[in-house]
């Protein structure tokens, strides 16, 4: 009997040549665009030929960290079927950057209560790329993943995936899903920029007197835009290959609930100037190492030469709100992302 509608409980997304199923998934989107390239001729309006070009598969993942391998570690560490050197070499941006994964997802009966047996029908995306990786770490409600695959091919088909899920009690492989009591403060590093943070990076926990951490975190957002260009050759309908453009945008933002201001001056002569003529220091900004780390296994290690480019403070208006500062940074080339149950580790 065919489904009368498809819903969260039916689905499952697996990803590399072992279907390794996705675990704590919250949603999935998947789009394909045709191109087309007219021709025109003299001697007549109509068009001449509309000329089909290769078709351009998105899927979009967002998942909860809750123990469970990454997405972006799935999709890097599980390989494509039939593509040699498909998996990644490193935890690293440029260890990663080559590796493809093929995409599966299955729907099954809506008489389940879980993904189970035999998927009813199953759609296969081949050979997909990693497209962007971000991660959210807000303080009301739960860490997340949201991961970007493209590629060039989709195909539906009756069964072909086996369900993961035995039951109906699966639960998270960490204690939790991340929440903003799981972020492991004394191994990140944050931008000692930021008041209340050492020039280590680290904060002092003044939670004994009732003051919390030196410096009260609201929100940490890391995002990684992995643009790709496709090289085509003759003979070839398909790509040759979907290349990483370097260098590649890293950016990071930290929202900071204020109590002193953004603690951030610039001058136009620098604001780190001595003063010794014109051979001194005049930068307003410093390298700052970034690291965030979680409970549940996932650490992203943005290097050590992110650069502050804005500052926002907004809030406490006459509604009650209070003072925030977000600090944006960005660097380049810099994003290697590990898990401890993955297979490359940050």
């Amino acid at each position: 009997m065919a489904n009368k509608r498809i819903y969260y409980a039916i689905q499952q997304v697996s990803l590399g040549t072992g279907a390794v199923a996705v675990h704590g998934l919250q949603s999935v989107g998947v789009s394909t665009n045709f191109s087309l390239e007219q021709v025109f001729e003299l001697g007549q309006l109509e068009i001449y030929q509309n000329i089909e070009e290769i078709p351009e598969v998105e899927v979009t993942l967002n998942k909860v960290l809750d123990g469970y391998p990454l997405i972006y570690s799935l999709a890097t560490e599980q390989g494509a079927s039939g593509i040699a050197n498909s998996t990644a070499s490193s935890a690293t941006l440029a260890g990663r950057q080559n590796a493809r994964c093929d995409v599966f997802l299955g729907v099954f009966s809506d008489l389940n209560e879980s993904a189970t047996g035999a998927a009813d029908q199953t759609l296969s995306c081949p050979g997909m790329y990693v497209s962007s990786v971000s991660y959210t770490f807000p303080v009301d409600g739960n860490f997340t993943e949201d991961v970007t695959l493209v590629g060039n091919s989709k195909l539906w088909s009756a069964g072909g995936l086996a369900g993961a899920f035995t039951g109906n009690n699966d639960s998270p492989a960490a204690n939790s899903v991340g929440r903003r009591q799981f972020l492991d403060i004394d191994a990140c590093i944050f931008p000692k920029e930021i008041p209340g943070v050492s020039d280590q990076g680290k904060l002092t926990d003044n939670s004994g007197s009732g003051d919390g951490f030196s410096a009260h975190f609201q929100n940490i957002t890391v995002s990684c835009d992995l643009g790709r260009e496709a090289i085509n050759e003759l003979g070839r309908f398909a790509p040759y290959h979907r290349y990483l453009t370097f260098p590649v945008e890293v950016s990071s933002e930290f929202e900071v609930l204020s109590t002193e201001g953004d603690g951030i001056t610039a001058t136009e002569e620098g604001y780190y100037s001595d003063g010794t003529g014109q051979c001194a220091n005049r930068y307003n900004l410093v390298d700052n190492a970034i690291r965030v780390v979680t409970c549940e296994g996932t650490t992203i290690d943005l290097g050590t030469k992110n650069k502050l480019t804005s500052i926002n403070y907004s809030g406490g208006d006459t509604g009650g709100g209070n003072v925030t500062v977000t600090y944006s940074y960005v660097t380049y080339n810099d994003f290697t992302v590990g898990h401890t149950a993955g297979v490359q580790q940050a």
